[in-house]
């Protein structure tokens, strides 16, 4: 990987982390940061994506594995609303470790593929996928993961906030 390259992966992972650890009000801007990330990477990498052989079925499988990953991100997170009505979203270190170990994963696989490119060639040649697929798949599964942590989030405030409704319901009857 290009210098370049390695700034902009670190740097996304920083602004995500930072935007998102800790205990943070809930409003729009926080979930359009990693919406516009991705959005630029999805433009940069969504072109031409190879679907013949079993390029598809990859792409299936990364966003799939990256919806899993939202999942597990979105069971982390917690959501309170305090006495003046302003809602919070509450992550962790656990949070970070499972973004930072879907990070490290991609950087290890085109580290490898980088310097193994004859016997990554070979595997995706005997299994029929084309290696260019490598970048879109990784952009598919952060596109997964982000939007399905923004919708169990959004999910999440608005139940806390039907239920501070209902709670004062409750006592003004």
């Amino acid at each position: 990987m290009t210098t370049s390259i390695w700034i902009s992966i670190i740097a996304t992972f920083a602004v995500i982390v930072l935007s998102t650890f800790g205990r943070k009000s809930f409003n729009g801007i926080r979930l359009l940061i990693p919406v516009g990330i991705l959005g630029y990477f999805g433009a940069t990498y969504l072109k031409d994506v190879p679907t013949g052989g079993n390029n598809g079925w990859l792409l299936a499988a990364s966003t799939l594995f990256g919806a899993l990953i939202g999942a597990v991100l979105i069971g982390l997170a917690s959501v309170e609303r305090d006495d003046k009505g302003k809602t919070y979203v509450t992550t962790g270190i656990a949070s970070v470790a499972v973004m930072a170990i879907v990070f490290i994963l991609r950087i290890l696989l085109v580290e490898w593929v980088t310097h193994h490119l004859e016997k990554a060639y070979l595997y995706s040649v005997e299994h029929h996928f084309d290696l260019n697929l490598i970048a879109p798949a990784f952009v598919l599964m952060a596109i997964a993961m982000v939007v399905v942590r923004i919708g169990g989030v959004v999910v999440k405030v608005k139940r806390v906030k039907i239920g501070a409704e209902l709670q004062d319901q409750r006592v003004l009857s």
